[in-house]
């Protein structure tokens, strides 16, 4: 297929410092940083003049940290637990895939951190795919596109948000009901016009918080991030405290063989089974769909990685945050899980659906009002940190793909209009596809769905950056592994493990199971799979047949009023 015809229009810049003879060109330097600046002389610099942000909009270690930390835990750890012990029928198994799940979550992070230290810009995937996959030009930034439009959005955790608050004002009797009777208590309000309501006034006030008091959304971040980091903290004493006798009832014994006591295979809903009717728990199919699970509860890791213009030092910070966050993270979600094991039986986490976290309270303290009033309000707010961290970080990728000009209407979602403080333009792109999913959705699997399809189709992508990244360290002709002092280098090996991880879990929702309830076990891979081709028709259709009619591809850099 033919390259599209593109016209590249040089701007000259007017920064004194740079001098009225220097041309800004929209390709990307041989080191990888960025684009490039041709001088008099024709000579390649490395430090293009990209906007520069107000240092009061840049976040330190700290809030880059809890960015992601904020990100990562929603209400994954909390609601997952009971997934994966029903396929994997074994307490060590499970806990030895939640060990996992961290070590590929940092073999991921350290692919990352070589793109971000190499190209410290806002975008995340969207620049490095660019850097690696450079022709058929627009291809991948097109199919990035799609896939992050139309799922990179805030749907999943709003509805999360509106469940647990409704959970905790009109109230469930989790503390006085067998689990599976708490499950089915727990999402009776689920997908009704009332969770939908509140579901679209949470990412309101969001949107609206991030766009025209930016700074006070960094504080409310910030601060959710530390009262989920406390929220886990409670978890794992409480399983301590089990684990010393400290509990109303009697010690589920789950820690006396590396399976544990008791079946986890009869849950309350339905049985996983294959193909043929036999049920997947403890086999080869059930551990893949409990990987997946627990990676859908570390997703959001490179969350830091999409707004790297808008951090102090970028190479520095996030070699420092982003390992420190993910260390924690990863700790406290072990120690969650041995926690929830220490107090509750195989059978009981099993059939807990959604609310271990509420029942296992209950079997170390007791029946309470806090388990069913307070519990659910506190993972209400771990779910609101989550819309938080999701809809600062997002938006300013979204904008980066407005301003390479790929999106209709790209110049309105690329400004920072009226308060020039925060992308709005971008913000408000985020805002309608969210709620436009929140007003389309009407079953109780819709925070599993859209939350299984963004990681699934966000994992194809991940597998296209690791080849790439092998890529530019066997090629010498890339010009990518010469030595910096501010670069990350990640370990071949580590990048191929991560790979193969990921490959194992774009296969595994091929196999016939019943995570969703409502929907078919094929909707998310296939769906997930197909945003790949939807982004091939997309370009075809913009590089193509566009141009074919008389329209052309300009390359041309445009200065908005707000900078």
């Amino acid at each position: 297929m033919n390259e599209p015809t593109i016209f590249e229009q040089p701007i000259h810049s007017k920064d004194p410092e740079v001098g009225e003879d220097a041309i800004y060109m929209p390709e990307y330097g041989a080191n990888g940083r960025g684009p490039s600046r041709v001088g008099e002389e024709g000579e390649e610099e490395d430090d293009f003049r990209d906007y520069v942000f107000p240092e009061e909009r840049k976040l330190g270690t700290w809030s880059t940290a809890f960015l992601i930390i904020n990100r990562v835990i929603g209400a994954g750890i909390f609601s997952t637990p009971s997934s994966i012990i029903h396929n994997t029928n074994s307490v060590g198994a499970t806990l030895l895939f939640w060990v996992l799940g961290g070590v590929m979550t940092f073999c991921g992070l350290a692919v990352y951190l070589e793109f971000g230290t190499a190209i410290p810009r806002s975008g995340g995937e969207k620049v490095y795919l660019e850097r690696v996959y450079r022709k058929p030009k627009y291809l991948a930034t097109c199919i990035f596109a799609v896939q992050f439009i139309l799922f990179a959005i805030s749907t999943a955790g709003s509805i999360s948000f509106s469940s647990y608050l409704l959970r905790c004002v009109l109230g469930s009797s989790s503390s006085s009901s067998t689990s599976g009777q708490a499950q089915e208590e727990a999402t009776k309000y689920d997908g009704t016009w009332l969770n939908r309501g509140i579901a679209v006034a949470a990412i309101t006030v969001v949107c609206l918080i991030h766009s025209f008091l930016p700074r006070l959304g960094i504080w409310l971040s910030n601060g959710l991030g530390v009262f989920k980091l406390v929220l886990l903290s409670l978890v794992v004493c409480t399983g301590f405290a089990a684990l010393a006798g400290k509990m109303e009832g009697e010690s589920p014994r789950n820690f006396s063989s590396f399976d544990g006591p008791g079946d986890a295979t009869g849950n309350g809903l339905e049985d996983q089974t294959d193909g043929m009717g036999k049920d997947v728990a403890g086999s080869a199919a059930g551990y893949a769909l409990a990987l997946l699970q627990v990676l859908y509860s570390y997703g959001g890791w490179e969350n830091a990685n999409y707004v790297l213009s808008e951090v102090r030092d970028a190479p520095r910070t996030l070699r420092l945050a982003a390992p420190i966050a993910i260390a924690t993270v990863t700790v406290l979600y072990v120690l969650a899980n041995i926690a929830y094991f220490a107090a509750m039986t195989k059978d009981e986490l099993s059939k807990s659906g959604v609310v271990p976290t509420a029942i296992f309270f209950t079997r170390v303290w007791g029946p309470s009002a806090f388990t069913d009033r307070v519990m659910p309000l506190f993972l209400a707010l771990s779910a609101l940190g989550n819309v938080f961290a999701q809809s600062f970080a997002m938006p300013r990728v979204k904008q980066e793909l407005a301003k390479e000009g790929t999106l209709p209407f790209s110049r309105f979602w690329a400004s920072d209009w009226p308060e020039q403080k925060s992308p709005t333009g971008a913000i408000l792109l985020h805002w309608i596809f969210t709620v436009a999913l929140i007003l389309g959705s009407s079953t109780k699997d819709v925070y599993q769905f859209l939350s299984n399809i963004f990681t699934y189709s966000g994992n194809w992508i991940k597998v296209f950056l690791g080849v790439g990244l092998l890529y530019l360290n066997f090629t010498p002709s890339e010009n990518w592994a010469t030595p910096e002092n501010e670069r990350f280098h990640s370990y071949p090996v580590l990048t191929v493990f991560w790979v193969v991880g990921l490959l194992y879990t774009c296969a595994a929702p091929f196999i016939p199971n019943k995570l969703l309830t409502k929907v078919h076990f094929s909707v998310v891979p296939a769906l997930g799979t197909g945003m790949l081709v939807i982004g091939v028709v997309y370009w075809v259709v913009w590089a193509k047949v566009l141009p074919a009619f008389g329209f052309s591809i300009q390359h041309e850099v445009v200065v908005l009023p707000d900078g």
